[in-house]
């Protein structure tokens, strides 16, 4: 998550089961997140040590033909569905469940489901998904991926108390779920030669082959810097800040993966005001500090909805000029793939510390103020490296160090802390030589309510 935080906001000490604020101490933001935490994954484990890796309630989240369009793929069944405990909405917006309930107009006009192209997260088809590869639409197979998104007042305004005149507070998660698809042949073979009840061979081995195989390790070195006015000379970090270091994979194209990192989690962001054109960016702030304020030769990216949701890459481009009496700045490239051309993808500028550099395993690579850090990856899950794949780095002036677990001289090797996805399988998908709408084999795991009828 990019917000501006102190400590990994989904970060929680094992067993707490609560966070108790004591007398007259001071309040931090990692408290509040700990204990947020430390609920939401009880909750969590809890569901899905009732119910399962993944399932639903009767006929939601089933995947179906339509039977009014034959050019939409298929429609998702309204309803709800559980992945690892996350609880997953498919219901019409903004429209109450007793207005459709009592209105057979409404229920005629919403039907059974919703198309898969009006999907807000998925912008079907994705690029790995069957519209986009129709040699291959015979046996994909449908699957949900869910996830936790982070959104800020520089994404939706909304968020602001308008009260305040100005400043925002606290940011939010939302739950993202996409109807995504893959050959269903490498999960079908590997489910046969899993069997590890009460689990779903189906779902273990979607997970086997998507999850992230990426691992990284962090540490400060030794400072031989032994000048008594900056920081004491055994200390290893030697910024004068505390930080929280965001280091985040960039590209995960094969044989050129690329990462990114940013001292400040890249949660210094500057909302765009207007359409772009060519390389000039109209921003409704430039920073609210000196601290937060874009200048000339910083290394930015611009996004939006469509490129985070679906986990495209554009380069880095560098400020070039600043004109803050227009609140512009000039580009040194236009931003690929029309990005902060729509203002409903709500497109922001976010700031980074440097340009992506080439990902190389087992290699320590200083970052800034003698912060290091090293990639690796194991042979199972076996994802690679993601695109959007980050860990969080905390650092301490008090210690000179960074927050990481292991020794100083033999830090652990850690999976990504973000983005951390879920995925279940939904549905087999053939379409026959003919194509058209095709069949779908239902994959989904369902449970009836608990109260029954004496």
């Amino acid at each position: 998550m990019h917000g501006d935080f102190s400590l990994n906001p989904t970060y929680y000490r094992d067993r707490v089961s609560r966070v108790l604020q004591q007398m007259g101490r001071v309040q931090l933001d990692s408290d509040w997140n700990e204990q947020t935490e430390s609920v939401l994954r009880f909750l969590r484990g809890l569901g899905a040590d009732v119910i399962g890796a993944h399932g639903g309630v009767e006929s939601g989240f089933k995947i179906a033909p339509d039977s009014k369009d034959a050019k939409v793929p298929f429609r998702v069944n309204w309803g709800f569905y559980y992945v690892d405990g996350i609880r997953c909405v498919n219901l019409p917006r903004n429209v109450e469940f007793w207005d459709v309930i009592g209105d057979p107009d409404a229920q005629k006009k919403f039907g059974d489901g919703l198309s898969i192209l009006e999907q807000e997260d998925s912008f079907w088809p994705a690029k790995d998904d069957a519209e986009n590869d129709p040699q291959n639409r015979t046996g994909r197979l449908l699957y949900l991926a869910v996830w936790e998104r982070h959104i800020s007042s520089a994404e939706d305004d909304s968020i602001r108390e308008v009260a305040l005149g100005g400043p925002d507070t606290a940011s939010r998660a939302v739950v993202v779920w996409q109807i995504r698809s893959t050959p269903a042949e490498p999960v079908t073979t590997l489910a046969k030669k899993l069997d590890f009840p009460p689990y779903d061979p189906n779902y273990l081995a979607l997970n086997l082959l998507l999850r992230s195989s990426a691992r990284m390790k962090a540490r400060a070195i030794v400072n031989t810097d032994t000048d008594p006015c900056t920081i004491s000379p055994e200390a290893r970090y030697r910024g004068i800040e505390n930080r929280l270091y965001r280091v985040e994979v960039h590209d995960s194209a094969a044989g050129n993966i690329t990462f990114k990192w940013s001292q400040d989690n890249a949660a210094i962001v500057y909302p765009v005001r207007a359409p772009i054109e060519g390389t000039t960016v109209k921003l409704e702030s430039l920073g609210r500090d000196e601290r937060t304020a874009i200048r000339k030769n910083d290394w930015v990216e611009v996004v939006d909805d469509e490129i985070t949701l679906k986990r495209k890459v554009n380069p880095l481009v560098q400020v070039i000029d600043v004109d803050r009496h227009a609140m512009t700045v000039t580009l040194s490239d236009s931003p690929a793939d029309n990005a902060g051309d729509d203002a409903k993808k709500r497109p922001i500028l976010r700031r980074w510390a440097a340009d992506a550099q080439p990902l190389k395993e087992n290699q320590w690579v200083e970052l800034s103020d003698g912060v290091e850090v090293q990639f690796s990856s194991v042979k199972a899950p076996q994802g690679g490296f993601r695109t959007g794949d980050y860990w969080l780095v905390p650092t301490r002036t008090a210690t000179g160090d960074v927050l990481w677990p292991g020794e100083p001289s033999d830090p652990q090797a850690l999976g990504p802390h973000g983005v951390d996805e879920h995925y279940a399988p939904l549905a087999l998908w053939k379409t026959g030589a003919t194509g058209g709408a095709g069949a779908f084999t239902d994959l989904r795991f369902t449970f009836d309510p608990l109260a029954k009828k004496v």
